[in-house]
């Protein structure tokens, strides 16, 4: 059971529209090339589904990771001394718990290449593998627009 709430749902809803904008993008670039298929169609949709549910992995197991270091914090107030300590003493399982949520993550990314390689008649690679790379670029503006908007508002 997850205690930790701290489920961006700002940064998920960003991705999955960051996402869907850019499959309809690759379609429209396919389209325009005239090199549209369903394939594209597909591709395309795999990539940005399989991203927005890596995004959603990454943070349920990061959450995850924190909730048992937390659990063993207990309920009790901590002075900085302690807090401090408390904090180094856990700060290698809640990495080691993330470092290993990032590897899997990335082998299923992978391996979604490969599907898409393997079976190219039904997924076109290039229109998977778009959506995939836009990862980064997707938070990268999320982050900027949010930021934009607490000195704005």
């Amino acid at each position: 059971m997850m205690k930790n709430k701290n489920i961006p749902t700002y940064e998920i809803a960003f991705m999955i529209v960051g996402e869907l904008l850019v499959s309809l993008a690759v379609c429209l670039v396919f389209l325009a090339l005239g090199r549209f298929s369903l394939a594209v169609l597909l591709g395309s949709l795999l990539g940005s589904i399989v991203i927005v549910l890596n995004f959603f992995v990454m943070l349920i197991s990061t959450n995850r990771a924190i909730d048992r270091a937390m659990a063993e914090r207990g309920d009790g107030e901590m002075d900085d001394e302690t807090a401090e300590k408390f904090a180094k003493e856990h700060a290698a399982s809640v990495q080691a718990a993330v470092k290993l949520s990032y590897i899997l993550r990335t082998l299923s990314v992978a391996a979604v290449l490969i599907l898409a390689f393997a079976l190219s008649d039904m997924f076109h690679v290039v229109a998977t593998a778009v959506p995939l790379l836009m990862y980064q670029p997707i938070l990268v503006i999320s982050q900027w627009l949010k930021g934009r908007g607490k000195k704005n508002g």
